[in-house]
């Protein structure tokens, strides 16, 4: 069996298990999946990301949008292209396959480059990027071995850049060259398309999908005597609702604040914003973003000076109030469907303004 083909059975099987119920994150159920499919050592490309358990998850739930929508793969290889050309001077590759098959909100595209990191920083930040460094999780890295550092381009269209010492040979065969994806742009002229015509991703069953395994997510009493972390997001909702009625960003950063950590507990901020990827806007991711700085403070009184200039400082240090105060067992709490449905005639009132 080819390993792509492995990777694929793993993490559908991986999201069956979470959809089930019977794990509670990512690692779990990618570890009893591969247990039950292999009785071998898996090799480290036979192992799905918490992405590609996501995306079989939205595949299983009837969630996926456009999958083939030839308008959202144009984009993405044009994006690609140019993103590259930032580059030329690099030898590089890019990973399009994920994006060409499922063209989802927050699917990553990758680039493996060979080059000296502060170079290329220097060279994205030349062009308008803002690269932001991540750790290195071979688990969630679709790339060739050797991979030494790993930077982060947000946008509508998320990119991980992956630099490596390895002279590019012995790489999957799906990554692409510059010819090969300057051939695919070429067969996709994005002129030839509406990107209006794009349907929008259904939001609340993707959020639905990523907070229900909260409920399976338990900390230690003494912090969160509450119970599970679906309970405790749903206070802090219900909080934010008498402090904040009519603002539909805060109301949707309360109630996902914490939805990574049924993804990767030891990363739980990032893997929150790679999941809810272009789904939330900038001020709530924002607001995601900087609740646990905000928390220090509340300790500590110290914060960076960016924060304190920021306009949504105000805002952040009430999310991050709230967080302390949605502690408290036996609360009366309103229902996922409920809390949904409230901001949904937020964003409907909106509409009709």
């Amino acid at each position: 069996m080819h390993r792509d083909e492995i990777r694929e059975r793993i993490a559908a099987e991986a999201a069956r298990l979470m959809l089930r119920g019977k794990e509670s994150d990512y690692a779990a159920a990618r570890k009893r999946a591969a247990r039950w499919l292999k009785r071998r050592r898996l090799h480290r490309d036979e192992i799905p990301s918490n992405q590609e358990i996501q995306v079989q998850m939205q595949a299983l739930c009837g969630i996926q949008h456009q999958e083939q929508d030839p308008a959202t793969l144009a984009q993405i290889y044009h994006w690609t292209g140019q993103l590259l050309a930032c580059l030329q001077e690099f030898p590089a590759l890019c990973d399009c396959g994920e994006a060409e098959s499922r063209p989802v909100a927050g699917a990553l595209t990758r680039i493996l480059v060979r080059g000296d990191v502060a170079v290329i920083r220097e060279r994205l930040a030349a062009a308008g990027y803002a690269p932001q460094s991540l750790p290195i999780d071979s688990h969630d890295l679709a790339s060739p071995a050797h991979v030494t550092w790993r930077l982060r381009l947000r946008g509508q269209f998320p990119c991980e850049i992956l630099g490596t010492f390895d002279d590019l040979e012995n790489h999957p065969s799906e990554w692409l060259n510059r010819e090969q994806l300057q051939s695919r742009i070429d067969q996709q002229p994005i002129g030839e398309f509406s990107l209006t015509d794009i349907e929008p991703p259904d939001a609340f069953a993707i959020f639905e999908l990523l907070l229900e395994p909260l409920s399976r997510v338990v900390w230690p009493s003494s912090s969160h005597p509450e119970g599970d972390a679906l309970y405790h997001s749903l206070q802090v909702f219900e909080l934010g609702r008498e402090a904040r009625p009519y603002d539909e960003e805060f109301l949707l950063a309360c109630l996902l604040h914490d939805v990574g950590h049924a993804i990767n507990p030891k990363h739980p901020i990032l893997s929150a914003i790679d999941a809810l990827g272009m789904l939330i806007t900038d001020r709530t991711r924002f607001l995601i973003e900087q609740r646990p700085v905000a928390t220090q403070y509340l300790q500590t009184g110290e914060c960076p000076k960016s924060l304190r200039r920021s306009e949504d400082f105000e805002d952040v240090l009430l999310l991050a109030r709230l967080d302390r105060a949605g502690r408290v067992p036996g609360a009366t709490v309103c229902t996922l469907e409920e809390a949904f449905s409230y901001i949904a005639e937020l964003d409907s009132a909106w509409d009709d303004d």
